[in-house]
């Protein structure tokens, strides 16, 4: 992976703390260790149209966020200001026969450091408002000269997910450059990368404790655990909030072979938004730290006037 490539993925890594586990790394050189379902072979299959739906009865309680709740980060890489980013809850919207949160999350690299790589990328899931789990994913990155999308309908009760990923030129208007499309066995209730971080924040959490969850990111099926590490009080833009500490990793292993971490401070009450993002991999240090809350009611039970 060149240098320009891995400061764009370590720049998704800092904006949106769990999207990271599935976003940057996975659609480059497979740069994440993860544990396919199946074997290559077998992995990509087609629908059985034979077999029985599944029950969704799964039920988990949501006292964390609504639509309306928009969140603004500012990134830096060292001192140096690398970028904004979002993430909004925008709407409950239909999806079969229930209803799903729209979630989208966008990163763009501030005009100063556009020269250095320029980044506009955007994130969206559908994720059921009963159960908690994935609908629909589309994930379009905008990243120097590397632009490139992934398509996902989750067909939860036939426990399968249609995958579409387009590569494009480096050129404007976009023309694509290959495409692939297939159809992928996924376990009961999988989630997508961004829709993960928003069931984090659902669970209670509890220092010690870790919370765990199965993924899915193109090809992949992956094992995913949330440690909860410690409390602790932290002052950014947005205000002064007593934070519980959270760090994801992979079953047994970290989360970068290149030894990277990653750390996201939660706030520590029912909403549990996330106030700062930290990674340290080899090539520094990146921050994303909230900025501004907008659609929940302030001051949050854990600000601190």
């Amino acid at each position: 992976m060149g240098k320009s490539r891995f400061i764009g993925a370590v720049f998704l890594i800092a904006f949106s703390g769990l999207l990271a586990l599935g976003s940057g790394f996975n659609d480059r050189q497979d740069s994440v260790s993860v544990r396919p379902v199946a074997s290559p072979d077998t992995q990509i299959v087609t629908t059985d149209s034979d077999s029985l739906p599944r029950s969704l009865d799964r039920y988990v309680p949501n006292h964390a966020f609504r639509p309306g709740e928009k969140l603004d980060f500012v990134v830096r890489y060292g001192f140096i200001k690398a970028g904004y980013a979002t993430m909004e809850v925008q709407e409950v919207v239909p999806v079969r026969d229930r209803m799903a949160y729209r979630i989208v999350s966008t990163a763009r690299s501030a005009r100063t450091f556009d020269f250095v790589f320029k980044v506009r990328d955007q994130v969206e899931t559908l994720m059921d408002t009963l159960g908690l789990f994935s609908w629909h994913f589309k994930k379009m990155l905008r990243e120097g000269g590397y632009k490139f999308d992934l398509l996902v309908d989750y067909d939860q009760y036939m426990g399968k997910a249609h995958v579409k990923t387009i590569r494009y030129f480096n050129e404007e208007p976009l023309r694509v450059r290959s495409q692939e499309e297939f159809d992928l066995t996924i376990p009961p209730y999988v989630l997508d990368i961004l829709a993960s971080f928003y069931y984090v924040r659902t669970q209670e959490l509890e220092v010690g404790h870790p919370i765990y969850l199965t993924n899915h990111d193109n090809k992949k099926i992956y094992d995913l655990k949330v440690l909860v590490q410690k409390r602790e009080t932290i002052k950014v833009k947005a205000g002064k909030f007593r934070c519980i500490v959270v760090e994801p990793v992979l079953r047994g292993e970290a989360i970068f072979k290149q030894k990277g971490r990653l750390w996201v401070w939660l706030s520590d009450d029912r909403y549990k938004i996330p106030v700062q993002m930290k990674s340290k991999v080899f090539i520094g240090s990146i921050t994303t730290e909230l900025k501004a809350i907008h659609g929940v009611p302030l001051p949050l039970p854990s600000q601190i006037q």
